[in-house]
């Protein structure tokens, strides 16, 4: 196994004059070409090398045409995600698949594309779905946020290693992480993606580099020898984080942090 993950990527983004963010780029309800484009443009202009793309999201994204799993595919929503999926790879950058996000929409808040509830018919997607995106990526993550639910921390290992089971190229298995706000290391997972403790938006400058260095040292520190790649911990694109990002790129045991150096 190669594990291609000495990444820099750029989580959060400014466009058209507002902050977003590129989990939901691929085929999320709003996402165009255009902006598609414009995020391409943004990682060239930071020197980002590494995009995460989420697939299913209960309230904006998913690639079936009604029920989870129970429904046709929605070509229109897969072909814009594997489309952008191989933009990006002409442009030479890397690709991270991420499958689902969290935590849980409640039943009582009308999730648009609810998934959660048919946990049982996740190891029938990940097998339909992995060898196909296998072959366009470069990594998979099994889910955002993955600490706050619904699955605990078995079922996490569960999940990365039915991904690992499928997720290989040329006889060479792909790296499969983690995305937790939180210091639990996955036993099986190849790579922890972290965001930090911090909330990335409203305290991503109020953070200071030695607050922001001990705490992702909390999780190198546990990790045992798992890499940590630094998916989300400051929005902004100015001089704090760009010093906060510096520093946790020198961090032993780090291979990747998102945002500008």
């Amino acid at each position: 196994m190669t594990l291609p993950l000495i990444v820099k990527s750029k989580l959060f983004w400014q466009y058209q004059g507002q902050l977003d963010c590129c989990w939901y780029l691929g085929n999320g309800d709003n996402t165009s070409i255009a902006k598609q484009d414009a995020y391409i443009r943004d990682m060239d202009r930071f020197g980002a090398n590494t995009a995460t793309l989420n697939i299913l999201n209960e309230g904006q994204s998913t690639i079936f045409s009604g029920e989870f799993m129970a429904s046709s595919l929605h070509e229109g929503k897969v072909n814009s995600w594997l489309n952008f999926a191989a933009r990006l790879k002409n442009a030479g950058k890397l690709v991270v698949a991420v499958y689902f996000d969290g935590p849980q929409i409640p039943d009582s808040e009308n999730p648009a594309y609810p998934y959660w509830k048919f946990k049982e018919r996740i190891p029938a997607f990940l097998e339909m779905a992995t060898p196909p995106i296998a072959t366009v990526v470069d990594g998979f993550v099994f889910q955002i946020e993955s600490n706050r639910g619904p699955l605990n921390a078995s079922e996490i290992n569960w999940g990365v290693g039915l991904i690992q089971k499928y997720a290989v190229r040329g006889g060479v298995r792909l790296p499969v992480g983690t995305h937790e706000q939180s210091y639990r290391v996955a036993s099986n997972a190849d790579f922890l993606g972290f965001e930090t403790r911090n909330h990335p938006v409203t305290q991503g400058d109020s953070t200071s580099v030695a607050d922001m260095v001990s705490d992702v040292r909390g999780l190198t520190d546990r990790a045992g020898g798992k890499c940590v790649w630094v998916m989300e911990s400051n929005s902004s694109e100015g001089d704090q984080a760009k010093k906060q990002n510096r520093a946790l790129a020198a961090l032993s045991g780090v291979v990747g942090v998102s945002g500008p150096m």
